[in-house]
């Protein structure tokens, strides 16, 4: 019997693919093959920088891949544009004019894999693997990210005072019940008090030591 708790709840998730490439022939074909290598693709194509940047503010695409040698901006100012605005966005720069120089560009701007063109078809078999690890990595983080945001405004918001201390015992984060239950200004008005300025004295001592002994632990 399969266990449940294994099941990836994105393997069957449709990944949205932009492909940019100034030959139409070339870019319908791939596309093919690609949606053909993987089921879960679904391949839109673009034979300009501008028109790919309109089809990425239009839908909800989860990776690019781009040719570099293409009319008006090149492969790598794509990417510099694309990560103004999508810094975490899976691009896959997939090119016929390899060199180690635009290699070192492409990784300088935050490329997220670097592949030269080939013969066959071995080729297309690499990109739709670096393409689904790269989705996967990319919503598996997005997924984190989404968890903490609603993480700390559960906590910024709860109605009960909470304080956080580090390993030296100063408070690093109070939230806005405990601001008000100790009448400061703002957070920053409790910043560097520590765990026993919370304490009546007759329990400091055990309090540090139960302290360190969690810290230790």
């Amino acid at each position: 019997m399969s266990d449940d708790s294994t099941v990836d709840p994105d393997a069957s998730r449709s990944i949205r693919v932009l492909h940019v490439d100034d030959d139409p022939e070339f870019v319908e074909m791939a596309a093919a093959v690609l949606e053909r290598a993987d089921d879960r693709f679904v391949v839109e194509t673009a034979t300009r920088v501008d028109e790919g940047l309109i089809r990425l503010a239009e839908g909800d695409v989860d990776c690019v891949v781009s040719d570099y040698d293409m009319p008006g901006r090149n492969g790598i100012e794509f990417l510099e544009t694309v990560r103004s605005e999508r810094p975490k966005l899976p691009f896959v720069l997939f090119t016929g004019r390899g060199s180690e120089e635009i290699a070192s560009r492409a990784i300088s701007a935050g490329v997220t894999e670097y592949l030269q063109k080939g013969t066959g078809t071995d080729q297309y078999t690499v990109l739709a693997n670096r393409i689904a690890n790269g989705v996967r990595a990319y919503r598996a983080e997005t997924a984190v990210s989404r968890s903490e945001e609603r993480y700390h405004n559960l906590v910024d918001t709860a109605p009960i005072p909470i304080i956080v201390f580090g390993r030296d015992r100063e408070m690093v984060y109070s939230n806005d019940a405990a601001v008000d239950f100790f009448r400061a200004e703002d957070p920053a008005a409790l910043e560097g008090r520590t765990v026993t300025d919370f304490l009546h004295p007759d329990d400091r001592e055990t309090a540090i030591t139960r302290f360190e002994r969690l810290m230790e632990e």
